[in-house]
């Protein structure tokens, strides 16, 4: 049987490894995932099944705004339900009424539809926000 653990990020390198692993490269140099680890307005969790990391999710809060900066999960655990799982759990240790922000590109219908599922919607739409390659990014939030 698998055991499925969600614990606080405390280890850059660990991170910077899970979104090189789900991106194919990382979106953010080592040194940003180290800047956020010390700062007090981000807020990291992590997923691991068997004590082996396999997905993280980020944010910042700022007074009662959350900005998610990153779901990542490992490419050989994607598809199977894992982030909405860990996305679900993180945002149950934020307060009621608190706005929930992210951007997700407009060609990611799997993700778009994990952030519908936990009530997220579509309120703005930004022309060529992503690079490499160029393209829309869907603004979306949900309150708690």
């Amino acid at each position: 049987m698998t055991k499925m653990d969600f614990r606080p990020a405390t280890d850059a390198a660990e991170l910077f490894e899970l979104a090189q692993d789900a991106y194919g490269e990382a979106p953010w140099p080592l040194e940003s995932f180290e800047r956020d680890l010390k700062s007090r307005l981000t807020s990291y969790l992590v997923l691991a099944l068997d004590a082996k990391p396999i997905g993280f999710v980020a944010g910042t809060l700022v007074i009662d705004e959350l900005s998610v900066s990153n779901v990542a999960i490992g490419q050989a655990y994607q598809g199977r339900g894992y982030g909405q799982m860990l996305l679900k759990r993180w945002l149950d240790d934020f307060a009621p009424d608190t706005r929930v922000l992210l951007e997700v590109r407009a060609s990611n219908v799997a993700a778009r539809h994990v952030y519908e599922n936990l009530g997220f919607h579509v309120y703005h739409m930004r022309k060529d926000y992503y690079h490499h390659p160029v393209e829309d990014a869907y603004l979306m939030d949900c309150y708690l």
